[in-house]
């Protein structure tokens, strides 16, 4: 049986978050699996990426080149612009849009990892922030250290930003707590719980918005 199509006013943004190798991806992709089950219109997007200029320049910004931090973020700022327009349109078409990343990695990737300056850098989160409007903030948290082991699990190359050092991504976890204490739409998910009882937590979260 086809689902019925479901639609809201406004659509829902729901921000997926955390450090690589917390579990936001994997399950950002089992609520899609869900929500288009369930008959609700559903796009799913990537911060950093999401348009085809998005993908484009995320393949510089993930590259080994060396460059001061100030270049990853106006290119991160270049990757955004594009995905807040297609934001607006998916939110008119009443869809639930699942956001991989968000303003909030500015933050904490950038104003916290590599040290750009915090006015500067917090100045665009809100810009972001405010033109995004989440309904919901998911922060997967795990420890620095834990992350690192599950990407050396997966075999993953690691990309110029995974590459890093690992008091780089200690900066990087106080990063998203900050920023996660500055939006009230932000929950905390234990990601070194199960995949299926984080998608149970997180199913919790996304229950009540779509009442």
């Amino acid at each position: 049986m086809i689902p019925e199509v479901k639609a809201l006013a406004g659509g829902r943004v729901i921000i997926f978050e955390g450090l690589d190798g917390a579990g936001k991806t994997t399950q950002l992709e089992l609520v899609q699996k869900e929500l288009e089950a369930a008959g609700w219109p559903v796009l799913a997007l990537r911060n950093l990426g999401g348009t085809p200029i998005g993908e484009a320049l995320r393949e510089v910004i993930k590259s080994p080149l060396k460059r001061p931090p100030l270049t990853d973020f106006y290119v991160s700022l270049a990757i955004q612009e594009p995905l807040l327009d297609v934001i607006d349109r998916a939110r008119k078409d009443g869809k639930i849009i699942l956001m991989d990343r968000s303003p909030l990695s500015l933050a904490a990737y950038q104003i916290y990892g590599s040290g750009i300056d915090a006015e500067l850098g917090w100045r665009h989160v809100r810009i972001g922030m405010e033109r995004i409007k989440p309904e919901a903030i998911l922060l997967y948290e795990i420890t620095p250290e834990a992350a690192l082991a599950r990407k050396e699990e997966a075999a993953k190359q690691a990309d110029y930003f995974e590459s890093q050092p690992p008091e780089y991504f200690s900066k990087v976890a106080a990063g998203y707590k900050e920023a996660a204490d500055r939006y009230d739409a932000a929950t905390a998910v234990d990601g070194t719980a199960s995949v299926a009882a984080i998608h149970d937590r997180t199913m919790d979260v996304i229950a009540g918005l779509l009442r």
